[in-house]
């Protein structure tokens, strides 16, 4: 038997994106797939409404991970989805926002071609762009963020430091995955850097979703902040200027609430 006709005696893996919590966030592309599994393996951040679409009496395989807490190991995950292509006809590997952006992709995408099994990425809406939606601000402006920056706040063996060390905010929206528990580093990072104490910070928890908390400050601030909240993960930064911008906008939106109210 040659390679080719053991590949098709395997199934097929989807590496589906769940975008950044609401339901309604949900790609076509993804709801569809859904539909058609056989069983799924997803996160600890998919929300269960999203889950809610798939068939019934399918397999749902719960393989989160978050810092510090793993119910699977990546290795062990990897195995997984190898086997079940193995035993079934299609198989979803669904991720929070989209799989690509520090989703590990890369590492299961190439596991799996590894063992000649077919796979394919599906796009998500990136919790950045749902957090921007969702808030009411544009990532980019003319006038405040040139460029957008997405960085993870740890790296496979410990906090990325290296990532904030001699980073200049100006112009620059700068979006933090995974950041919560190294706070106090990147500050100290972005303060070494020559970035002033005031330069704006947002910190949002659940993004997207019914449970959504927002919390604005600055660099000099935002610690104690996310203290006397007890800001929990899952959370995301935003960092520079337009941050300043959304709270203009929320300023507008409080001085003609009475206007922008539906009747």
């Amino acid at each position: 038997m040659d390679a080719r006709s053991h590949q098709t005696n395997k199934g097929k893996v989807y590496l589906v994106g769940a975008g950044p919590g609401d339901p309604e966030l949900l790609t076509v592309k993804a709801l569809k797939t859904l539909r058609k599994a056989d069983v799924v393996f997803y996160d600890d951040l998919v929300s269960p409404r999203i889950l809610g679409v798939c068939r019934k009496k399918i397999q749902l395989v719960y393989v989160g991970k978050r810092l510090g807490i793993h119910s699977c190991l990546q290795d062990e995950i990897n195995s997984k989805l190898i086997q079940a292509a193995n035993e079934f006809k299609t198989v979803v590997r669904l991720k929070g926002g989209d799989p690509s952006i520090f989703g590990r992709v890369g590492e299961e995408f190439a596991a799996l071609l590894s063992e000649g099994i077919q796979c394919e990425i599906v796009a998500g809406i990136t919790t950045a762009s749902g957090v921007a939606s969702s808030l009411g601000f544009p990532l980019t402006h003319r006038d405040y963020a040139r460029e957008i920056l997405f960085l993870s706040g740890h790296k496979k063996d410990g906090a990325n430091s290296e990532g904030f060390k001699n980073l200049n905010c100006v112009g620059k929206t700068i979006v933090v995955y995974m950041g919560l528990n190294s706070i106090g580093l990147i500050v100290s990072e972005l303060l070494d850097a020559g970035n002033a104490k005031d330069t704006p910070i947002a910190v949002i928890q659940n993004a997207t979703l019914d449970t959504e908390r927002v919390f604005t400050g600055n660099l000099n601030s935002i610690q104690s902040i996310i203290e006397e909240n007890e800001v929990k993960s899952p959370a995301i930064l935003v960092i520079g200027e337009i941050v300043r911008f959304y709270r203009e906008m929320e300023n507008l939106k409080n001085d003609y609430s009475s206007i922008l109210t539906p009747l």
